[in-house]
């Protein structure tokens, strides 16, 4: 990618599968690696589709509208609740003014349960949704975050060179200060099991999502 296509700015799209967590496929084929080494190369651009709509849509955004290189992440099997399509630019799905959850891909099912649950306990969560993830406009939220003053991030993949990672850089260069949270699947390998399983035990589930937002907030449970 590299060699053949980056140093060139040749126009190539990456269509990734197995994004995220995959289950029983394996400690071999868990994709959660790939945020970070692609965000390393120059010029690239990394769609995070959270439904069938949106890969629709982001498949022909980077073969006929996007130059250079260009990858698509979609994960193993099928979608979630979310099933809307949104832009390029970051979203907005549900205000809030308390604290901001933020994140990608199918892991945004987990967080809008994560915000139903904090609503029952009187909490409004606004959940900012990235579809593009390299280069990462934290634009929208840092807007969140100026006015909640909390952040949770919650992402399948590795922890370093995260978009989390790269969203706490930009809220100490912004000089945005805020109580924050980081949950992603850490700094070692994912071995084998079911989705739903690994999921609660690396805390991206809804409800682990929920507690650790309490956390964030002061009211641990």
């Amino acid at each position: 990618v590299i060699h053949d296509v980056a140093l060139q700015n040749l126009h190539m799209v990456i269509c990734l599968d197995r994004a995220g967590l995959v289950g029983e496929d394996g400690a071999t084929h868990h994709g959660v690696f790939d945020v970070a080494y692609l965000d390393s190369i120059p010029g690239i651009t990394v769609y995070a589709p959270a439904s069938f709509a949106e890969l629709d849509r982001m498949l022909e955004e980077a073969v006929c509208r996007v130059s250079g290189p260009v990858a698509v992440r979609y994960p193993r099997g099928g979608q979630g609740e979310f099933r809307g399509d949104s832009g390029p630019e970051p979203v907005v799905l549900r205000a809030g003014t308390d604290i901001t959850l933020a994140g990608y891909g199918t892991e945004i099912n987990e967080l809008l349960g994560a915000a139903d649950r904090l609503a029952q306990a009187g909490i409004q969560a606004e959940v900012v949704k990235w579809n593009v993830i390299t280069p990462l406009d934290t634009s929208a939220v840092l807007k969140s975050v100026r006015r909640t003053g909390h952040l949770l991030v919650a992402e399948e993949c590795v922890e370093q060179g995260s978009v989390g990672v790269r969203t706490l850089a930009a809220l100490e260069a912004a000089g945005v200060q805020a109580r924050t949270a980081l949950v992603s699947c850490g700094r070692g390998y994912v071995t084998h099991g079911a989705v739903d399983l690994l999921k609660k035990s690396l805390g991206l589930d809804r409800d682990s999502l929920f507690l650790r937002a309490m956390e964030v907030l002061g009211r641990e449970q």
